[in-house]
């Protein structure tokens, strides 16, 4: 009789300590919750802020205050340093709690800004006023929500701003609330005498009808002009005009049900992120047109018949065709690679282990699981701004390569030959400038062997290297490789320009972090573009709705992927962005 076993792994990767991951308001920090207290960090650079260790104390919920010293806690199993029905205003500088807030029932979310407090529970909302000195913190009022177990609340935190958004009294529904103008220089009153705690403070604005079925995400500007909704079912984010409650965008992450796990705008509102657990983060440029727009009118004014059929169609076809498809998309790796003991299991099927063996750490009590796949482990995306060299030509990336006649003679490092025909490689490097020169003497030779005058610039070249003409006669032999070592007196090619520092741009970046301990820097490709500076677009006609490099549901070109230190992360693994850092954090030692 066979013996028949179901199919399993084990796996030597200890337990992550993560509990979870919250970023402050304009996502320059962020916090992790553990099995032995919290954690601060800095979003980019990746750097510890501060950190308290308590053995066998367990948090849920650790939000911090912009960049103040004040973090919100909110404990959690499985063993909890506070109830979970408080909520604990931590003041890091003194190391100690400022402020206790009691409810009858577990905190399910946090929001907060310089001057409110937004407490989730799981069908309430309510709203507490941050004031200073002797004033303290006290209740401001509730409103009643429909089951909300995931905690949802989106609170605009620029100044200015007045936006809270929490689900309605119906699944799908979101329900909008104009808060008084935050004024970091002037704190709110004290309350009234005969005010309710009980009631609501502010009337309701507009109640938005985002979903069929319950609410998943929720997200706002900072400055609380947009705001974004995903439902249960995970295919479509829907992106809402805030003032007027008109839709003006849906997004589409997929066909397939998924969990939506956070949404984050950029600061400008000009982009947005989702995070699944498909394991993939997808990103969406709001300001670039759509796809059948950008093909089939604008100043060009050309369209295919085909286009313009599904144009005519379009009001009458499903919501799969209306809905935008991401621009950008990176699939995270799995939290670890898995290693079985068994030399004959299914996840090991060679005859010998792939790793030696280890011994696996002590089991902690009731410590949640290691996941093992990208749907067990949560993801959450903060958007960074990061200076870039500004490259003027695409094309000449690479440093060009010798020409056979260079590979002969003297190497080719800023230009051609004068007085004779330029190669390919010659073209290329009049607009590849390198940044270090090595050749000495070359502008006195190259002048006397075309016979032309001297430009005003070789002149001054001429200058300077006569002024350092016993140094570099002594070192022009020994900077050249030593497969290209030719005394540079026979050299008849110009000298390379003095290193220019390139112009300096900045470039908004995703970092994606995982309840595993990954930390994610993700650039994105910007479109490319015509001689005329517009967007080039890809030929759907006869690819079926492909997009190309500009994104969509079509066959898009992966990019490379940067860190090839990633375990799992494959080349196929990011389209229309690269990775360009990866680092762990949530250990020990912080990192």
């Amino acid at each position: 009789m066979a013996l028949r076993l179901p199919a399993h792994s084990l796996s030597d990767a200890p337990a992550s300590p993560i509990t979870g991951v919250h970023l402050n308001a304009d996502g320059s920090l962020f916090a992790t919750a553990t099995l032995e207290g919290w954690v601060v960090y800095r979003t980019n650079p990746l750097q510890v802020i501060t950190r308290r260790d308590l053995p066998d104390s367990s948090l849920r919920i650790v939000l911090p205050l912009e960049r103040t010293n004040l973090v919100f806690l909110v404990g959690g199993p499985p063993s909890p340093l506070y109830p979970p029905n408080k909520v604990i205003v931590w003041d890091d500088k003194r190391r100690q709690a400022a402020a206790e807030l009691e409810f009858r029932e577990d905190v399910r979310g946090l929001a907060v800004r310089r001057d409110r407090l937004v407490v989730v529970l799981r069908r309430r909302v309510i709203v507490f006023v941050l004031g200073r000195g002797e004033a303290g913190v006290w209740r401001e009022g509730g409103y009643e929500t429909a089951d909300n177990p995931k905690g949802l609340v989106a609170l605009a935190t620029e100044p200015g701003s007045t936006l809270l958004a929490f689900p309605g009294r119906q699944p799908g529904q979101v329900q909008l609330v104009r808060l008084p103008p935050l004024d970091p220089a002037s704190p709110p009153l004290p309350p009234p005498p005969s005010h309710d705690p009980t009631a609501s403070p502010y009337p309701s604005v507009s109640v938005i009808l985002a979903h069929t079925t319950a609410l998943s995400a929720l997200s706002t500007t900072p400055n609380g002009a947009l705001l974004a909704t995903a439902s249960s079912k995970g295919t479509l984010v829907r992106v809402w005009d805030a003032q007027s409650s008109y839709l003006v965008k849906e997004l589409r992450r997929g066909t397939d049900s998924a969990e939506i796990f956070a949404i984050s705008f950029r600061a400008d509102g000009g982009a947005v992120a989702v995070s699944s657990d498909k394991g993939t983060v997808h990103a969406w440029d709001l300001r670039r047109e759509k796809e059948d727009k950008r093909t089939g009118g604008g100043e060009s004014g050309t369209s295919t018949p085909r286009q313009k059929q599904l144009s005519m169609l379009k009001p009458y076809l499903p919501k799969y065709f209306s809905s935008e498809w991401s621009h950008s998309q990176f699939r995270l790796p799995p939290p670890g690679p898995a290693a079985s003991r068994l030399p004959f299991s299914l996840s090991n099927p060679g005859p010998y282990p792939s790793t030696p063996f280890s011994p696996s750490p002590a089991p902690q009590t009731g410590a949640p699981s290691a996941p093992t796949t990208v749907e067990d482990d949560v993801c959450i995306c903060a958007w960074i701004e990061v200076e870039a060299e500004d490259d003027d030509d695409d094309d000449v990336d690479a440093a060009p390569i010798p020409s056979s006649s260079s590979r002969a003679g003297t190497p080719t490092h800023g230009g051609s030959r004068r007085g004779s025909t330029s190669s390919a490689a010659d073209r290329t490097a009049k607009h590849h400038k390198p940044r270090q020169s090595s050749l000495s003497s070359a502008t006195s030779a190259t002048s006397a062997t075309s016979g032309a005058a001297p430009r005003p610039l070789d002149r001054e070249r001429e200058k300077e290297n006569r002024r350092h003409a016993s140094s570099s006669s002594s070192s022009s032999a020994s900077s050249y490789p030593s497969a290209y070592n030719h005394p540079p007196a026979s050299s008849s090619a110009r000298p390379a320009d003095p290193a220019v520092p390139r112009a300096k741009r900045t470039e908004s970046q995703l970092v994606a972090l995982t309840h595993s301990g990954g930390w994610f820097r993700i650039a994105l490709d910007r479109p490319a573009r015509d001689s005329k500076g517009k967007e080039r677009t890809a030929d759907t006609s006869s690819s079926g709705g492909g997009t190309g490099a500009t994104g969509g549901s079509g066959n898009v070109t992966p990019r490379a992927v940067g860190a090839p230190g990633v375990i799992g992360l494959g080349r196929d693994a990011a389209s229309d962005c690269r990775l360009v850092e990866y680092r762990r954090f949530g250990e020990k030692d912080g990192w």
